[in-house]
């Protein structure tokens, strides 16, 4: 089974369908019409709800490869269980937590309003009237509540995309962007002018686990780093062609003015 498998460099499920709601989350908040926003609204829930079920089923299939579940049984519990069952059952079976029940309650109202986006069945327009009440921004704090208490269950920092950065440079483009690791984040953040160890691993260790684990660590690393750094990472030194990190990493035009600044 495994041959007829495909893999590719640059890809992750969990990645890309989060760092999409994070851009239409963007696109949304600076939309100049209704039509617009509602374009952007829609997306943003449908690639969050992608990113959170994605995220279930990475973690679930990483659990299972240490049971003797066959393939066909894995799969078949990915594809059967709805998302409640899967979120109020498989943090503790995977990772020993329970989430809070209040992460739970919110993360699944917006999943609830997700359903009424795709499936939309009623006579009239009230759908548009909840769409220019909902808060995006509300359902991307919901998401990385639910993702950071997963990661502090498997004891692991949260990856540095969870912020909504990303990184750009590949393949000889400057705009196209590419998943690389908080090591690399760390040198990132050093280039922008943070004191943050990168190659000295003992103090690397001690600075992601005060900056990078846990819900009050994704706060300060957004107060402190976050919002008090440049739009994108200037070049530098001998390694000018290195991908950048880069918070409109989706905006081409941006990115290619900033090689030319």
């Amino acid at each position: 089974m495994d041959a007829e498998k495909v893999w590719r460099w640059n890809v992750n499920d969990v990645w890309l369908t989060y760092s999409s709601m994070f851009r239409e989350i963007f696109l949304a908040n600076n939309a100049s019409n209704s039509i617009d926003r509602y374009h952007h609204l829609t997306a943003c829930f449908l690639f969050g709800g992608c990113s959170l079920e994605c995220f279930l089923n990475e973690n679930f299939r990483s659990y299972a490869k240490k049971t003797s579940m066959s393939e066909d049984e894995k799969m078949k519990m990915q594809r059967r269980m709805v998302l409640r069952d899967k979120i109020e059952t498989w943090p503790e079976k995977i990772c020993g937590i329970r989430l809070e029940p209040q992460s739970i309650k919110t993360v699944l109202e917006f999943w609830d309003f997700r359903h009424n986006l795709v499936h939309r069945k009623r006579d009239d327009h009230s759908l548009y009237k909840e769409l220019d009440d909902v808060s995006p921004d509300q359902f991307l704090d919901s998401l990385q509540n639910i993702f950071i208490q997963f990661y502090v269950g498997l004891d692991q920092s949260f990856p540095y995309w969870l912020q909504g950065w990303n990184f750009v440079g590949l393949n000889n483009d400057p705009a196209h962007p590419c998943l690389l690791n908080n090591q690399q984040f760390r040198y990132s953040l050093r280039n922008m002018g943070f004191d943050v160890p990168a190659a000295d691993i003992a103090r690397a260790e001690v600075w992601e686990s005060v900056n990078m684990k846990g819900i009050v660590a994704f706060r300060r690393l957004q107060s402190d780093y976050y919002a008090k750094s440049p739009e994108i990472e200037k070049k530098t030194g001998i390694f000018r062609n290195a991908p950048r990190l880069c918070k409109r990493w989706w905006d081409r035009d941006f990115i290619m003015a900033s090689i030319k600044a």
